[in-house]
C-alpha cells in the first residue's frame, strides 16, 4: 500500500473540503504562504488535523458499507436485494466473501490514510513553537484518538493489522518501505497501543463536544469501553463505561423515534459521531435504499433500487408497546394508493421486507444526501456494556437490571425484574437480544453476536455454509500482493 508522507498531507489540506455541519473543520484558504513556516504554527497543525478528521470518517458509501454490507448484513437483522448494490451484497449475505473483496480492500485503505494524517500531525506537533504544553498535548490527544478508533475499527473487522509509523525525517523510499514490509502487529501489543492511545485523549481531551463531530473525553472513553468490551476485559468494561457516566454529561434522549432525525441530532446521548451535511461525500445516505418500491417520498429525496430489508423474525422481537419498533415499517401506501405489506403475507408467511426508518429523511435532503448525523458510540451502548460487564463479572444484580430498565423505559418497553433472571446465562441471552432492539441499523449486531459466540451458528440457522473463521474478514489480498509479510487470517 501507498503511505503519505507529510507533503502529501500538506497537499490533503488545500483540497480537502470540511466534513462538519457547523463551523468545524471549516478549510482556510491559503493563497500565500511559506512552506517552512506553515506547519509550525496552530493554523498550519489545525489544518493538517482537518484532514485527518476527513479521512477517519465513516460517512456515505462508506458508512453504507461497514453499517450493512460488513456488520448487519451478515446478521439476523437486515440483508438486501435490488439494484447494483445486489452482486456486492450477496457475498456478505451469503458468507462467500473472497480474499479480493474490493469495498474490504478500500475500507482498509481509508483506515490506514487517516492513520498517517493521524501520525503527520503528531510528528508535526513536536516541532510547534511558541505554544503552551496544554495546547500542544490536545493537538497531540485528537490525533492519538483518530489514530486508536481507527485502528479499533479495522481490529474489529480484521483483528490486528500493521502498527505504522513513520520516523521523523524519513525519505519518501524509507515510508514506502515501511508500508510494503510491516508485518501485522500481535494481539496484544495492538491492543496495548489503542488503549495508550485512548488513555492519553481521554486525560487531555475536553468534556464538551465542541463543535459537533470533534473528539472528546466522552468520545475517547467510548471507544475504549468498546474496545474492552471486544477483548471481554468485563473489569476494564464496568469500570470505563461508568467513567462515561461519571462525566455527568450525557443523558439519554427522551424520544428514540426522533433522535436520530435532523431535530433530534442536537441530543446529549451522541457520544462519538459523524456530522453530516446533504452534500455529496459527507452525507448520510442511508434512507433512499430503505424506502420500499413505490413508497410516496418528497421531490427532493430520492428511492434507491437497492433495497435495505429487515427480517421479519426480528421484528417480531420486540414488545407492542416498544417505541423503538415504530422506526420499523411494516406496511404502507403507495403512490397508486395501493396497501403494500411488508411483514407477513396474508397467511402469515414471513415476508422479511420490514423497513428501517431509523434515520428518517431529511426533509432538506438533496436526492440521496441526507444531513442526519451518523453516530458511532451512544449513552444507551454504554449502560449496556455496563450492564454486560456487571453480569459477567456477578451474575444478575439490581444494578444490571436498572441499566437494563433505563433504556427500556425510555422506549416505553415492560421493565424486567431481577426475579426474572436467575442466571448468569439467562440474562447474557436477553442482553444480546436487547442489543439488537436497541441498536439496529447502528452497525452493532456483528459484534454482539459475535462475543455472544452466536454469529456463526445464526448465520448457518439463515441457511448459509458458515465457516468458523468468518468472524473475522480476510486480510484483503489487495494488501497481501503489497506487502508480503502480511500474514492472512487462518481459514482463507
Amino acid at each position: 500500500m501507498k503511505w503519505n508522507n507529510k507533503l502529501i498531507g500538506i497537499m490533503a489540506v488545500l483540497m480537502l473540503a470540511t466534513t462538519s455541519c457547523d463551523d468545524f473543520l471549516k478549510e482556510e484558504v491559503y493563497t500565500e504562504y511559506d512552506p517552512s513556516q506553515f506547519l509550525r504554527d496552530k493554523s498550519g497543525v489545525d489544518a493538517l488535523l482537518t484532514g485527518a478528521y476527513a479521512r477517519s470518517r465513516i460517512v456515505a458509501y462508506d458508512s453504507r458499507n461497514y453499517t450493512f454490507l460488513f456488520n448487519e448484513f451478515t446478521t439476523d437483522v437486515s440483508w438486501e436485494t435490488g439494484g447494483g448494490l445486489e452482486a456486492t451484497a450477496i457475498p456478505f449475505i451469503r458468507f462467500t466473501w473472497p480474499v479480493n473483496e474490493g469495498l474490504l480492500n478500500s475500507f482498509w485503505v481509508k483506515m490506514y490514510q487517516a492513520i498517517a494524517s493521524a501520525n503527520t500531525v503528531l510528528d508535526v506537533a513536536s516541532d510547534l513553537q511558541g505554544l503552551d504544553a496544554n495546547t500542544v498535548d490536545l493537538i497531540r490527544a485528537e490525533a492519538r484518538f483518530i489514530r486508536a478508533s481507527c485502528y479499533y475499527y479495522l481490529y474489529n473487522l480484521f483483528g490486528p493489522t500493521p502498527i505504522i509509523e513513520i520516523p521523523g525525517g524519513a525519505s519518501p523510499d524509507q515510508i514506502e518501505a515501511i508500508g510494503q514490509e510491516t508485518p501485522r502487529a500481535g494481539k496484544e501489543e495492538l491492543v496495548n497501543y489503542m488503549i495508550a492511545d485512548l488513555e492519553f485523549a481521554a486525560e487531555k481531551l475536553p468534556v464538551a463536544e465542541e463543535p459537533i463531530g470533534r473528539a472528546s473525553k466522552g468520545a475517547a472513553l467510548g471507544v475504549l469501553t468498546k474496545l474492552y468490551l471486544l477483548e471481554k476485559n468485563w473489569a476494564k468494561v464496568a469500570e470505563t463505561a461508568k467513567k462515561v457516566t461519571d462525566l455527568n454529561y450525557y443523558s439519554l434522549y427522551p424520544d428514540y423515534t426522533t433522535m436520530f432525525s435532523i431535530e433530534g441530532e442536537s441530543n446529549k446521548e451522541y457520544i462519538y459521531r459523524a456530522p453530516c451535511i446533504a452534500q455529496a461525500g459527507y452525507q448520510n445516505n442511508y434512507m433512499p435504499h430503505a424506502f420500499p418500491p413505490n413508497y410516496p417520498i418528497q421531490s427532493n429525496w430520492v428511492n434507491f433500487g437497492a433495497q435495505f430489508r429487515t427480517y421479519t423474525a426480528f421484528y417480531k422481537t420486540f414488545d407492542a408497546s416498544d417505541e423503538r419498533r415504530k422506526l420499523i415499517i411494516t406496511n404502507y401506501v403507495d403512490i397508486s394508493g395501493k396497501t403494500v405489506e411488508l411483514l407477513e403475507d396474508a397467511s402469515g408467511k414471513a415476508l422479511d421486507n420490514a423497513r428501517s426508518f431509523k434515520y428518517l429523511p431529511d426533509p432538506n435532503a438533496v436526492a440521496e444526501h441526507n444531513g442526519n448525523d451518523i453516530v458511532y458510540i451512544r449513552l444507551a451502548d454504554i449502560l449496556l456494556c455496563r450492564a454486560e460487564a456487571l453480569n459477567e463479572l456477578n451474575g444478575p444484580a439490581a444494578e444490571s437490571i436498572e441499566l437494563i430498565n433505563q433504556v427500556r423505559r425510555r422506549a416505553k418497553a415492560p421493565e424486567i425484574s431481577l426475579a426474572g433472571y436467575a442466571t448468569k446465562e439467562a440474562l447474557r441471552d436477553f442482553l444480546l437480544e436487547e442489543r439488537g432492539r436497541e441498536f439496529y441499523s447502528e452497525g452493532l449486531r456483528r459484534e454482539d453476536l459475535i462475543r455472544h459466540g452466536k454469529y456463526i451458528s445464526g448465520a448457518r440457522s439463515r441457511g448459509w455454509d458458515a465457516k468458523d473463521h468468518q468472524v473475522l474478514f480476510p486480510i484483503p489480498q489487495q494488501q497481501r500482493d503489497a506487502n508480503k509479510n502480511l500474514v492472512q487470517n487462518p481459514g482463507y
